[in-house]
């Protein structure tokens, strides 16, 4: 892929840009595998491409998605004196990362019923209706609150981010995209798509895949919490003992 960039990149600077021609757009990152070690304290990544057929009207939008599952929220009640979790509400299909760079801020791209459609930008995210108890279907006034502690757990995390302008369009129709990984980084596949805009849609895209995996001791323990999940609680149990008989061995001595 990066050679593909390359190749067009060379093209670019051959040959002006002609409005005429059909938009394309070819794109990589710089990484496509990430490993998470015990160190790991998050990673910039960044998306180099070139698109033909650019225009001055033109606008770039990068959004990288992590594996999506579906999240189940409740709310905080206070009874007798006692907080409690109660009204469940399951959303469907949430990324577990969410980031996305523009060349211009969304509203000047493209219209709002435009970018839900392609769940483009944070608010599309929970565009789907989701559901109580598993029939009840909830109004978006019902859910809102949700939807807003939803988005500032994320936003503390660094799970969710928009960079408005964060698109760097170059000479020759380049482009290149700086992403963020925070330390929390979840594992799984990510897709990072890129999408280029003309009169408020999406005229061509492209995407790339990334990798993020353990490695190292984190692997070693997160693959055997998976495959042995009641051995690994049954050390934990031990081990959380054994820390216990020590500090209270360490402070009867004193």
């Amino acid at each position: 892929m990066i050679s593909a960039i390359l190749l067009a990149m060379a093209l670019q600077g051959q040959q002006p840009l002609i409005q005429t021609e059909a938009p394309s757009i070819v794109a990589a990152l710089t990484h496509e595998t990430v490993e998470i070690r015990e160190d790991f304290v998050g990673q910039e990544l960044v998306l180099y491409g070139a698109t033909r057929g650019l225009t001055i009207q033109d606008e770039i939008v990068v959004v990288l998605r992590g594996p999506e599952y579906d999240l189940r929220v409740m709310r905080k009640e206070r009874n007798f004196g006692v907080w409690v979790n109660s009204d469940p509400v399951v959303f469907a299909d949430v990324p577990s990362y969410y980031a996305i760079a523009t060349s211009l801020p969304l509203e000047d791209i493209a219209s709002d019923a435009e970018l839900a459609a392609g769940r483009i930008g944070l608010p599309s995210l929970f565009a789907r209706q989701p559901v109580s108890n598993g029939q009840i279907t909830l109004s978006q006034e019902t859910v809102l609150p949700y939807l807003q502690a939803i988005a500032r757990a994320g936003e503390r995390q660094n799970l969710y981010a928009e960079a408005q302008r964060g698109v760097e369009v170059l000479d020759g129709g380049l482009f290149r995209a700086t992403i963020s990984l925070p330390p929390l980084t979840p594992v799984g596949d990510y897709v990072a798509d890129v999408y280029l805009f003309r009169e408020g849609r999406v005229i061509a895209s492209r995407s790339a895949a990334l990798r993020v995996e353990k490695a190292g001791l984190e692997r070693f323990i997160y693959d055997f919490a998976q495959t042995l999940p009641w051995l690994y609680g049954l050390f934990c149990v031990l081990l959380a003992v054994l820390a216990g008989y020590i500090a209270d061995a360490i402070f009867n001595r004193r």
